[in-house]
């Protein structure tokens, strides 16, 4: 277990057909409307967290802020990709080099909370490291909970990743708004 908690498979969770295949798709987009400056914007990216990804993979602790950076360009790519559904984001308290975390433990989260605000009003996603409480904090607005469906097995595994490395994640809804919680 403790092998498989570091291999390929953390990437497979991030790298997973149905974010390539939807990133790959707006490319294609992007290409056959002509707009050129966007379409080397989206391969530049996508070039770039996926070289990050590899990268990541191949550590059994990054630090937050490869972790920030690898979130934030993340995020670009929904935020890009949804661009008629105005997605926003904000990432707090992810600049420290010196406190670690395992790979891919934050994403599977972070695509949940992006996927379950899709086309919700004043759409803001909150991403937080507290580092007084060693918690991250992802917070959105709750508008489309088949996307918790869509993304079980995703989770289900992170969750076991989570246990395994004595990490806990709590999950709450309030109205409309998704607060998640992983303590580290």
């Amino acid at each position: 277990m403790q092998d498989e908690a570091y291999t390929t498979r953390s990437l497979t969770l991030f790298v997973s057909s149905h974010f390539m295949f939807n990133v790959l798709g707006k490319l294609q987009s992007e290409i056959l409307s002509g707009d050129k400056r966007e379409a080397l914007s989206t391969i530049t990216l996508y070039t770039r967290i996926l070289r990050q990804a590899c990268t990541l993979s191949n550590s059994k602790k990054n630090s937050l802020a490869e972790e920030g950076l690898f979130l934030e360009r993340y995020l670009q790519l929904e935020q890009n990709r949804f661009v008629e559904l105005s997605m926003q984001y904000q990432i707090y308290g992810f600049e420290l080099q010196t406190d670690l975390i395992e790979p891919f433990m934050i994403q599977p989260f972070v695509e949940l909370a992006v996927l379950s605000s899709l086309g919700a009003q004043n759409n803001i996603l909150n991403l937080s490291y507290d580092k007084a409480q060693n918690a991250i904090h992802i917070q959105s607005i709750m508008h489309n909970e088949s996307a918790a469906e869509k993304l079980e097995d995703k989770c289900e595994i992170a969750l076991h990743r989570l246990k395994f490395f004595n990490h806990s994640y709590t999950r709450t809804i309030n109205e409309s708004t998704l607060t998640q919680t992983i303590n580290i």
